[in-house]
């Protein structure tokens, strides 16, 4: 065999190199392209920031015309609150004077009635059986009906919706 190198190394180098320089090529293509957006997109940010700029500019010169009409004498602003509606769902309930089966009848409620919820409920509980199969453990609270009448009723007899207690009997 000879000591000469043969041709295919050669070759191979070439090949290599031109694969290489291709590669660089489209490299920097892309890089390019990319600085070219990222210039674009700059620029574009600084036209829409001047343009922003410009208008804020306008409206701090204007100055807003007032046309309100204000009261020589404002009477204060009084919050309406919302007092929660609650519904008798036992037939017949009993409207008491106190929170307690000890103190008075005042009112006999009946189904569906809406009352208007005071705010006040009994310290402690008690517990009271409303039917045959039906035993409750609820406070009291104090409501006013529609013809004005305040008074406490068991919280068993009251809810925030219209249903019927299923079970429950009248006192």
């Amino acid at each position: 065999m000879s000591d000469k190198p043969g041709l295919l190394p050669k070759v191979e180098i070439l090949v290599i190199g031109i694969f290489f320089i291709g590669f660089l090529m489209w490299a920097v293509s892309k890089c390019s392209n990319t600085q070219q957006r990222y210039r674009q997109q700059e620029a574009f940010d600084a036209a829409e920031q001047a343009r922003a700029d410009s208008m804020d500019r306008l409206a701090s010169d204007i100055a807003p015309l007032d046309t309100s009409i204000q009261a020589i004498n404002p009477e204060p602003e009084v919050e309406k609150v919302r007092v929660p509606v609650l519904y008798i769902i036992i037939n017949g309930v009993n409207m008491r004077s106190g929170p307690g089966l000890n103190h008075r009848i005042i009112s006999r409620l009946q189904l569906f009635e809406e009352v208007e919820f005071l705010g006040e409920v009994s310290d402690s509980t008690q517990e009271i059986k409303l039917g045959e199969n039906l035993v409750a453990n609820e406070p009291w609270v104090k409501v006013k009906t529609r013809k004005g009448q305040q008074g406490w009723v068991y919280g068993a007899c009251v809810d925030y919706y219209k249903h019927e207690l299923e079970g429950a009997e009248t006192e």
